[in-house]
């Protein structure tokens, strides 16, 4: 049975073929010169700088280093040249060999750092004559026995490098051997030494170095190839003169030089064997075979630990395609965060202006619901009027629902009284009718610890979830259930707010979801109802953007008929906030106390008056915050009822600011189309009142007016 040696064995040869192999050129003076002819000196002036971009993972032959830098023999040759030439080398850094290759076809690029010439490659690159050459050998591991010639591979799984010279020496020698086409040199020889693959054909440099550099000490040289590594310079094909100075500078290169640039990269110092100081004395046959000796002695003691190392790479390798695997749905979760920010922030840009809008068709018909009789028989058409406007400004609540800080009106609250008042609602009574073949069952959790929330937004994905699943069920069972929920922090590592929760779950028995529609259900507008007929598609993202704003979370089960969803919000200790009573019309009434209006759109201010005379005060108006703070020099006024958004000039806390310097005890309500942002606080700091929500009611409006005068 025949035994091939181990790759080990070719190193001292390799060693001693570099260091005493003679010099395709004499010693010469480098101080003579170049001669270069005029046609080339006229090429230099016009190109000064080259574009060189190296292979990034081809050790020790080039590479780029962590830190970004040009390392390896051909760096070095490259190095040098440009101190030999009038010439400049620009290091191109790109991703791998297969985008060089495209750059290089392109004319992205000028030249290669080291490449083999093949036919392909002639067709757009001029070559140098080679600086170094490295045969190309079969690889294979130590436990192949009686392993085929390079000829009688077939049937074998066979690895190579994409795009390199031994890949295309492959295909066009050896056509009817099927290639893995590995990435880089790293993964080739790891899948080798797991058994993923039979053999692998490398040149013999870079096999070494990776060999030393990863730890693999279960492969051997079968056969040597009859394909060498002709490391070549290659510039563009359309610049011959390029090529021609290369090979002047080249000449340059003293057999000192080359020998000093070989050495420092293929050698095993100190760093890898680990060898006899009389490694240094590799002239004579006596230290060589010493050399031998000693790798021979290493390779038997790492045997016993080979099965060990390779288990360790294997359980490396699957932890590898694990990270890419969580990679992957962060990329995903990334992906529908940025996409639901974009939809705030357009938002946004448009709730106020929309908002100021409703406003009149709100205001106005609530004025006029007052007035007109009960009996009246356009009194419908004003309700109609009336609930068309507060249902247009729920579709821009539910848009800034996406933006950013929109749920920050937080307090303490039981999700079970929540789940009570809801299924007690107008809106459950007119679904339930809607819906009359479906069964709606409550299982509330007795005991159920209280939650820190905005109702308004808890409520409203509340009855989104509900809705969605009586359109899912049609005829069936919706089940809305609440409980509570100790959970360790590890089981979610991206949510360590606490490990109490309760849980508000909606199931439902319809068809369930596809895996093709859960990883969209979330995203703004995704909806697989026909628009304009079952909502607007922003139902399910204003719950997971809800959900997200009260640091939750939501998780999707699929039981064995239906789905359902379940919504984690954190629990608190504190005791449930108790809301104030409202009051009747009369106890709205003013006492004639004097009010001033600041906003920018003057439907606001006209309704903002009418509302306000109808509640009994006294009212002025302004349109910007400037004419506000020049009015109070003059003038005291009660209370302020301040736009946020004004243009042009100061917005709503730079008004009242100023107005502070001047009134330090003046009181303020802050109206606005917006959401409440981080001026709105700013401004409630400094001493202002509640904040209202555009379009508002006359009861809104003096409910809060009653509030900050009694403050």
């Amino acid at each position: 049975m025949q035994r091939y040696p181990s790759l080990l064995f070719y190193i001292p040869f390799l060693l001693f073929l570099i260091c005493f192999a003679p010099s395709a050129e004499s010693n010469s003076d480098i101080s003579e010169a170049l001669n270069l002819s005029a046609a080339e000196m006229a090429w230099i002036k016009k190109h000064p700088v080259v574009r060189v971009a190296p292979d990034p993972d081809f050790p020790p032959l080039e590479f780029i280093d962590k830190q970004g830098n040009y390392k390896g023999i051909a760096a070095d040759f490259v190095h040098l040249l440009e101190k030999k030439l009038p010439l400049k080398f620009e290091i191109v850094s790109l991703e791998n060999w297969n985008e060089v290759i495209r750059q290089a076809k392109t004319r992205q690029i000028d030249m290669f750092g080291a490449a083999v010439p093949t036919p392909e490659r002639l067709e757009y690159m001029r070559f140098t004559k080679p600086f170094v050459e490295f045969p190309a050998v079969v690889l294979a591991r130590d436990s192949a026995d009686d392993f085929p010639v390079l000829s009688e591979l077939k049937g074998k799984r066979v690895a190579v490098v994409s795009n390199y010279a031994d890949h295309e020496y492959m295909m066009r020698t050896f056509p009817d051997i099927p290639l893995d086409v590995m990435p880089d040199i790293s993964s080739g020889l790891r899948q080798l030494s797991f058994g993923k693959v039979d053999a692998m054909v490398l040149n013999l440099a870079s096999a070494s170095y990776y060999i030393q550099k990863d730890g693999i000490s279960n492969l051997k040289v079968t056969q040597d190839t009859d394909f060498v590594f002709d490391l070549s310079f290659a510039g563009r094909s359309d610049w011959p003169l390029l090529i021609s100075i290369l090979e002047k500078g080249m000449a340059q290169i003293t057999a000192e030089e080359k020998k000093e640039i070989l050495n420092a990269w293929i050698s095993l110092g100190e760093k890898g064997w680990k060898p006899s100081p009389l490694f240094v004395a590799i002239t004579t046959a006596a230290v060589l075979l010493l050399f031998v000796f000693i790798v021979l002695q290493w390779n038997r003691q790492l045997k016993r630990q080979v099965l060990e190392r390779t288990v360790d790479l294997e359980t490396e390798f699957g932890e590898r395609i694990q990270a890419e695997r969580e990679k992957e749905v962060l990329q995903l979760q990334v992906h529908r965060a940025k996409k639901m920010e974009a939809v705030g922030l357009l938002a946004g840009g448009v709730a106020h202006d929309l908002n100021n809008i409703l406003a009149g068709a709100v205001g106005y018909s609530d004025l006029l619901l007052r007035k007109v009789p009960a009996d009246s028989s356009i009194r419908k058409y004003l309700q109609e009027i009336h609930e068309s406007g507060r249902r247009a400004a729920a579709v821009v609540a539910d848009l800034l629902t996406l933006s950013r800080d929109a749920a920050t009106d937080r307090q303490v609250a039981n999700l079970n009284r929540i789940v009570d008042e809801h299924m007690n609602s107008a809106e459950q009574k007119i679904l339930a009718e809607r819906f009359e073949n479906i069964e709606f069952e409550v299982d509330l959790e007795p005991d159920l610890w209280n939650i820190c929330c905005s109702e308004t937004h808890v409520k409203k994905s509340l009855m989104n979830l509900v809705l969605n699943a009586a359109e899912a069920t049609q005829t069936g069972m919706v089940i809305i259930k609440t409980a509570n929920k100790i959970m360790d922090k590890s089981i979610k590592s991206d949510v360590k707010t606490t490990n109490e929760w309760v849980l508000l779950s909606v199931t439902d028995s319809g068809p369930g979801i596809s895996p093709e529609d859960l990883e969209h259900i979330f995203e703004p507008f995704y909806t697989k109802k026909k628009f304009g007929h079952s909502g607007t598609g922003l139902g399910l993202a204003v719950v997971w953007n809800t959900i997200q704003e009260h640091q939750g979370f939501i998780e999707v089960e699929h039981p064995e008929v239906g789905s359902s969803f379940v919504l984690y919000l954190p629990a608190t200790k504190s005791a449930v906030f108790n809301k104030a009573e409202q009051l009747g019309d009369a106890e709205l009434k003013g006492n004639n106390e004097h009010i001033l209006v600041v906003d920018d759109d003057e439907n606001i201010r006209t309704m903002a008056t009418k509302f306000l005379k109808t509640l009994g005060y006294q009212v002025s108006v302004v349109s910007n915050g400037e004419k506000a703070v020049e009015f109070l020099q003059t003038c005291k006024v009660d209370l302020l009822l301040l736009d946020m958004l004004m243009e042009p000039g100061i917005n709503g806390y730079q008004t009242y600011q100023q107005i502070k310097a001047i009134c330090p005890e003046q009181k303020a309500l802050i109206a606005s189309g917006f959401s409440e942002s981080i001026e709105v606080k700013k401004a409630q700091k400094l001493g202002a009142g509640a904040y209202i929500k555009k379009p508002y009611t006359l009861q809104e409006l003096g409910l809060a007016i009653k509030k900050e005068l009694l403050r």
